[in-house]
C-alpha cells in the first residue's frame, strides 16, 4: 500500500494567486484618482469667431498621468527670467512631491544640459525608449487649429524684460536645484523618448509646468504641441509658468499681462490649462512683482452668452487696465448634473474685485463660504443681470453625489443657497421681468444724475438694450442710488443700474447684460467705469 500523499496543488494555486495579488497591490498601492478643472476656450456656436470660456472636471489615474517639468534651468541670460525661475521653484517642488506621493510620474526636461545628467540613473531610464511610431509624430510649427493665428504680443531682444535688456549666452548647465530629482523620476529633453516612455508605461495625461510658454513649454519635442500631437491629454499648468514678453514691445502691457495673454491664447488653440490648486489645495501662485489687481469673475449663466461676453470684457480690461482678470466658471446650463457646481472659487482669496454674472445656483457650504468671506471682507461686488436671483434656487438643493465623505464631520444633506444676496448685498428687489419686447429696453439717465462718474461716455439721450425689463421697484436699500431708468410701453419706469452701500462695502448692479448689449457703447462704458471705480472704493 502506497503511503498516502497530501494534495498540494489547491495549496499551491491559493499560494500562486495571494502572491499575484500580493504583487498587483503593491504595484498600484499609490494609485489614486485626481481631480483637476481644466479651463478652456471653444468657438461659440452662436457668433462667429468667438469663444466660450468652459470647465471641465476630469478624474485621472495617477499612475496614468505624468508632469513635465520644461527648462527650470539653475541660471538664464535674462536676469529677470532667472529671478522668476527661483521664485516659481520652492512651491514647483511642492507639488511635483505632492504629484509623486500620489503615484504620478515625473519628468525632468531641462534642455540641452544631458550631458550633465548622463550617469544619472533617472537620465538612463529617461533614453530606455525610443519608438519608432512616435518619431513619426514628431512634428514642428503651429498645431492645425493655430495655423492661421499670430501670437497675442510681440518680442524684442528676445523678451527679456529687464532695463536694459541682457545679453543672450547659454548661462545654464544643469535644472536649479530646488527640484529635486528622486528615484523614479526621469531625465530626458526628447519628445521621442518621453512619447515612447509615456506608451510604454500606459500614460494617458500630462501635466506641462515650468518656461517659458511662448517658447519652450509649447515648441519643443516634448513641449504641449508635440505631446497633442501624440495623442496625450495636455495641460498647462497656468501658474506654473512664465512667458518672454518685454513690456516695451506691442500691445504695449506688463509682463504679467503678457503671461495671460498667452495662457488666453493656448487655451484656444492648443490645450487646456490648470492650476496648482488641484495638488495643493492652496490658492494659486502669483509672481511678487505681480501686482496687477485682481478681478475675480464668477460665470454661472446659460441664457446670455456670459461665457462668452465676460471673457471678451475681461481681455479688454487686460489691455486697457493692467488688471488681472481671474475665471471661476460653472456649468452654463440650468439641468442637469454638475449645474450646481463653481470651480476655482480659490481666486476670491485675493480678489480686489467680484464681477458675478449667476443664475440661482447652490454650492457646496464650503465654498458659498468663500463667496460670504469675501463680501463679510467689505470687498466690492459688480453684479449683472441674473446675479440678483444668483444664489435663489426657489428651495433646498439635494446633493447630486456625496463624493469622498470626510474623515471627521458629516457632509450636509443639502447645498447651501443665499436667497438674500440680492436684498442684503445688491440692495435690488427682483420679483420677475416683464416679456421679451422686439423693441427692447429703453434706457435713460436719471435726472441730476448725467455727471456720475459712472456715466462718463453714455449717452445723455439715452439708448436701447435688448434684454426684457427686470422687474426690481421698490429697492430694498435706503443706500442705493439709481443712475439709470428701463422703460417699455405701458409699464412705470423700473431702475436697471445702481450703486449700493450695503454692511460690508460697495455694490454696483446692473439688470442690462443681454449679449447685444455689449454690443452698445454706453452700456460697455457702465461697465469699465464700474469696474474703474469700485477697484478704487475704500471698504467701511
Amino acid at each position: 500500500m502506497k503511503p498516502k500523499t497530501l494534495n498540494y496543488c489547491p495549496l499551491i494555486i491559493l499560494l500562486i494567486v495571494l502572491s499575484g495579488f500580493t504583487v498587483f497591490a503593491k504595484s498600484n498601492e499609490k494609485e489614486q484618482i485626481i481631480k483637476v478643472s481644466l479651463q478652456k476656450r471653444i468657438p461659440s456656436e452662436l457668433d462667429e469667431g468667438a469663444f466660450m470660456l468652459v470647465n471641465e472636471i476630469q478624474e485621472w489615474n495617477s499612475m496614468e498621468t505624468a508632469i513635465i517639468i520644461c527648462d527650470m534651468w539653475d541660471d538664464h541670460w535674462c536676469k529677470g527670467a532667472s529671478g522668476r525661475v527661483a521664485e516659481m521653484a520652492p512651491l514647483m517642488n511642492d507639488i511635483v512631491s505632492n504629484a509623486r506621493e500620489k503615484g504620478v510620474q515625473i519628468v525632468h526636461a531641462p534642455s540641452d544640459c544631458m550631458d550633465y545628467y548622463e550617469d544619472h540613473p533617472a537620465r538612463k531610464s529617461g533614453k530606455k525608449y525610443k519608438l519608432k511610431g512616435v518619431e513619426k509624430k514628431l512634428g514642428e510649427g503651429k498645431l492645425e487649429y493655430e495655423t492661421d493665428e499670430n501670437w497675442p504680443f510681440k518680442i524684442s531682444g528676445g523678451g527679456c524684460d529687464d532695463v536694459p535688456q541682457c545679453e543672450t549666452r547659454k548661462a545654464w548647465t544643469k535644472q536649479i536645484e530646488t527640484i529635486e530629482i528622486l528615484e523614479g523620476d526621469i531625465i530626458t529633453d526628447s519628445g521621442v523618448e518621453a512619447g515612447s516612455f509615456f506608451i510604454k508605461k500606459e500614460i494617458k495625461n500630462v501635466i506641462l509646468l515650468g518656461v517659458h510658454t511662448n517658447m519652450c513649454v509649447i515648441g519643443r519635442s516634448f513641449g504641449l504641441r508635440n505631446m497633442s500631437r501624440f495623442g496625450m491629454n495636455v495641460v498647462l499648468m497656468r501658474d506654473m509658468t512664465d512667458t518672454m514678453y518685454d513690456s516695451a514691445s506691442w500691445p504695449f502691457v506688463s509682463h504679467f499681462t503678457g503671461n495671460s495673454l498667452m495662457h488666453e491664447y493656448i487655451e484656444k488653440y492648443v490645450c487646456p490649462t490648470m492650476v496648482s490648486t488641484d495638488f495643493t489645495g492652496e490658492k494659486q501662485f502669483r509672481f511678487k512683482n505681480d501686482t496687477r489687481p485682481v478681478i475675480a469673475f464668477i460665470v454661472a449663466e446659460g441664457e446670455y452668452r456670459a461665457n462668452q461676453k465676460l471673457p471678451e470684457f475681461a481681455h479688454d480690461l487686460l489691455i486697457a487696465k493692467n488688471v488681472n482678470c481671474e475665471f471661476a466658471i460653472g456649468k452654463p446650463v440650468m439641468k442637469g448634473e454638475g449645474r450646481h457646481n463653481i470651480e476655482n472659487l480659490q481666486i476670491l482669496n485675493d480678489a480686489d474685485l467680484a464681477v458675478l454674472y449667476i443664475r440661482r445656483r447652490a454650492l457646496e457650504p464650503e465654498k458659498m463660504t468663500l463667496i460670504k468671506n469675501y463680501v463679510t471682507m467689505g470687498k466690492p461686488v459688480l453684479g449683472i443681470r441674473t446675479a440678483s436671483h444668483a444664489f435663489d434656487t426657489k428651495g433646498n438643493v439635494r446633493r447630486e453625489n456625496v463624493g469622498t465623505v470626510p474623515a471627521k464631520g458629516e457632509l450636509s444633506e443639502f447645498l447651501s443657497g443665499w436667497p438674500e444676496f440680492d436684498q442684503e448685498i445688491l440692495g435690488g428687489n427682483y420679483h420677475n421681468h416683464y416679456g421679451h419686447l422686439d423693441e427692447g429696453t429703453s434706457v435713460s439717465i436719471v435726472p441730476g444724475m448725467e455727471n456720475h462718474p459712472l456715466l462718463v461716455g453714455v449717452n445723455q439721450q439715452g439708448f436701447v438694450s435688448s434684454g426684457s425689463l427686470y422687474i426690481n421697484k421698490p429697492l430694498r436699500s435706503d443706500n442705493a442710488q439709481v443712475l439709470l431708468l428701463g422703460t417699455i410701453p405701458d409699464q412705470d419706469a423700473e431702475p436697471v443700474f445702481w450703486l449700493n452701500e450695503n454692511k460690508y462695502g460697495k455694490a454696483i448692479y446692473t439688470s442690462l447684460g443681454h449679449w447685444e448689449d455689449w454690443e452698445v457703447e454706453s452700456f460697455k462704458n457702465t461697465m469699465l467705469n464700474s469696474v474703474e471705480y469700485l477697484l478704487h472704493s475704500k471698504s467701511k
